[in-house]
């Protein structure tokens, strides 16, 4: 069957107010976690319909928005859920942020494997909480779990908070895994805070699993979002889903309490539309992004470049181990951006111990992907 949706169109961001793409004309930026696809049609159409009503006051949620989620997870993912278990939010971290405020107390200790997306830490930190990271195994270029680590170190927190499927490093977690973790939490009496938000993002032949599928906890939060997988985080739009009714009512209180809880006038429709007519887009978008990375990989290979991807397959973020060219990628990236003009995350953004890792985002167009690496090689052969 033919491709419905183009990726290789190119669009030039640079004077969107994109933060990404808030960049020099000769720069690349292959930083934030957002994609240069053009949305589908199918979600923009709901977008201007929307508009067309041409009054743009306050909203509220309507069930076709939750049924939208149940109609997606259960089809794509097997996981059945309920109208009663949402709770809209305007943002994951928003969620994150929220939730630790009600189910924790300052000085508690909440834990999440590293490396990490940044901004967890924040969300901890800022709230006057202490994070407890449990290291992943690192070894042969590959990340694994150490459960006994996990185990022992699990239990001194209140809360956990999972990044499924992950970033930066891209693990798609195994069914095992998922029920492993939570058995483990639910052991200790452990809150789950699950973000989710990259479910979509799987191009291999499994799907990834959801924490909410296969033990049946009630301190287990699971976040998601159509934000990344349909490119739309700036529409502010995500919900909670928490079977417990008692800790969904505290966690509803909590979203209201801190002004995340209300919709603008575009979160609702263009969710909708995603959720109930865009599968092929997804499933396009990942052999796209399935491509880009052989592309990039092979490309590796090819010239003796000595940069390994660490990346599963899952997320359009590549976590990639430079320690041959340095141990300092902050430095490195921004040798990277003054001389050959490309944009990249540093591994240290995620924190101190991962210096020797950059990340970058592939959800580009294949031309993007070419230039990044023909500048890449002219670099490193320039520095040697």
């Amino acid at each position: 069957m033919a491709n419905k949706y183009n990726f290789d169109q190119k669009i030039d961001r640079r004077k969107t107010h994109s933060y990404k793409w808030d960049v020099s004309q000769d720069e690349i930026s292959l930083s934030i976690a957002d994609t240069d696809f053009l949305v589908a049609n199918e979600i923009q159409e709901a977008i201007i319909s929307r508009s067309n009503d041409a009054t743009y006051g306050y909203t509220f949620v309507p069930n076709e928005y939750y049924k939208a989620y149940i109609h997606w997870w259960k089809n794509r993912y097997g996981l059945d859920l309920k109208e009663e278990y949402f709770i809209f939010s305007t943002s994951v971290v928003a969620s994150i942020d929220s939730i630790i405020k009600r189910i924790s107390k300052v000085g508690d200790y909440i834990s999440l494997f590293a490396p990490n997306y940044n901004v967890f830490f924040n969300c901890i930190e800022n709230n006057n909480r202490k994070v407890l990271e449990i290291p992943f195994v690192y070894k042969d270029y590959q990340y694994s779990i150490d459960w006994d680590l996990f185990e022992k170190e699990v239990q001194k927190s209140k809360i956990f908070i999972l990044c499924n499927p992950h970033n930066p490093i891209g693990i798609q977690f195994s069914e095992n895994e998922i029920k492993r973790i939570v058995e483990i939490c639910k052991k200790y009496n452990i809150y789950i805070i699950s973000d989710e938000i990259h479910s979509d993002l799987d191009y291999n032949e499994k799907r990834y699993n959801p924490v909410l599928k296969f033990v049946d906890y009630e301190k287990a939060i699971m976040l998601v979002s159509p934000g990344k997988t349909f490119n739309l985080a700036g529409l502010h739009s995500s919900v909670i889903i928490i079977r417990d009714k008692d800790l969904r009512e505290l966690i509803q209180k909590g979203v209201y309490e801190d002004d995340v809880g209300e919709p603008s006038y575009f979160s609702i429709e263009p969710v909708i539309a995603a959720y109930t007519k865009c599968e092929q887009y997804v499933n396009e978008e990942n052999e796209y992004i399935k491509e880009n990375r052989r592309i990039l990989a092979e490309f590796l290979v090819k010239n003796d470049i000595k940069m390994k991807i660490i990346s599963g397959f899952a997320t359009y973020l590549l976590w990639i181990d430079i320690s041959y060219y340095s141990n300092d990628s902050e430095a490195f990236t921004e040798e990277l951006k003054r001389s050959a003009k490309i944009i990249v995350g540093s591994g240290k953004h995620y924190h101190e111990h991962y210096s020797s890792f950059i990340r970058i985002n592939i959800a580009t167009q294949k031309e993007i992907i070419l230039q990044f690496c023909n500048r890449l090689l002219r670099f490193l052969k320039e520095r040697e």
